[in-house]
């Protein structure tokens, strides 16, 4: 396996927790002021992870150029 398809999945696969995890917030799901801080953190973090790997995909490939 190409290790921009891992990147390309694994990018995948932390949008769509992106989007369960906005959905759970948009939805009412929280319970507690903690729950919604837990869910908006975890939000975040996802936020950052997804953007560093495209950081890290774009390098890729001018590295490969």
């Amino acid at each position: 396996m190409r290790i921009e398809n891992f990147f390309t999945y694994y990018k995948n696969q932390l949008l769509d927790r992106q989007k369960q995890v906005e959905e759970s917030i948009l939805s009412g799901l929280c319970k507690s002021w903690e729950d919604y801080k837990y869910l908006t953190g975890k939000l975040a973090a996802l936020t950052q992870e997804v953007q560093e790997l495209t950081d890290l995909l774009k390098k890729q490939e001018l590295d490969d150029d």
